[in-house]
């Protein structure tokens, strides 16, 4: 039994384009986006350790672990539309393999420049994010009851987080502590994508909102200014929105993929 693979849904005929989600969330993200748009065959995977896909106690869920599953899913000649944490594995998969990725869409990417802002930014988020990001005990505790009271939490969760559709608030409580927290350590803490960027052939997009707290843009702007001083071009979009603009804005996510499979020019 293969232990690693992913949970995908898929629609649609034409150009492959394949979605990652973020941490705690799952394939599930992209509706709106889904809805909004066409002409292509989506396909949304969850992520290993979140959803509906295996989540192995004992794997790593760092950046090789995550790519390596991508991998067998996303099909060869991909445009890949990646948010926050998804964003992150999505520049990896491109570096790793790149004859599996066409381009690459990234909204919401969080740029930390090291770990130590990284484990500050994310602990500006509220106390269970810097319990979390510090490994804190409690926060492994308050994890590991949410995964076995699971039914009650996926019910609650949307009563909690009423700023995301219930679907995607419920997903929230789909992992595990190994899985949330290993994540959140190899992934969005230590991994740093400039150099995975740097070396991928397939063009970049950057969409991100003005107003993203969990990705500040300052922060973004100077990773796209460190690529244009390595020869690396990168396009860089700024909107307003906040860090879920695939949930809140996403016709504007349609347009743009729309022009990225039509290989043209993307309007402001």
């Amino acid at each position: 039994m293969n232990t690693t693979a992913l949970f995908t849904e898929q629609w649609g005929d034409g150009p492959e384009v394949a979605f990652i989600h973020g941490l705690g969330a799952s394939g599930r993200y992209w509706r709106n986006v889904r809805d909004a748009s066409g002409g292509y065959h989506g396909i949304a995977v969850d992520l290993l350790g979140f959803g509906r896909s295996p989540n192995p106690p004992d794997a790593a869920y760092d950046v090789d672990t995550h790519t390596a599953a991508l991998a067998a899913v996303v099909p060869a000649g991909s445009l890949v539309v990646g948010h926050s944490t998804g964003a992150l594995l999505a520049a990896a998969l491109a570096a790793r393999h790149p004859d599996r990725i066409r381009r690459l869409l990234l909204l919401g990417m969080p740029a930390y420049p090291d770990s130590a802002t990284a484990r500050a930014e994310v602990g500006r988020l509220g106390l269970l994010a810097r319990l979390t990001v510090g490994a804190s005990p409690l926060a492994r505790i308050l994890c590991e009851a949410m995964c076995r009271l699971r039914p009650l939490a996926i019910a609650a969760a949307p009563l909690v987080i009423r700023d995301l559709p219930p679907s995607i608030a419920s997903d929230g409580a789909r992992h595990s502590w190994p899985s949330y927290h290993r994540t959140l350590k190899h992934v969005v803490v230590d991994y740093r994508p400039l150099d995975d960027l740097d070396a991928t052939p397939s063009p970049v997009t950057f969409l991100h909102g003005t107003d993203d707290r969990t990705a500040p843009p300052e922060l973004l702007r100077r990773l796209v200014e460190d690529l244009s001083a390595q020869g690396t071009h990168a396009d860089l979009r700024l909107v307003p929105g906040d860090h879920h603009l695939a949930v809140r804005r996403p016709e504007q996510v349609a347009e743009i993929l729309a022009h990225l499979l039509g290989d043209t020019d993307v309007g402001s």
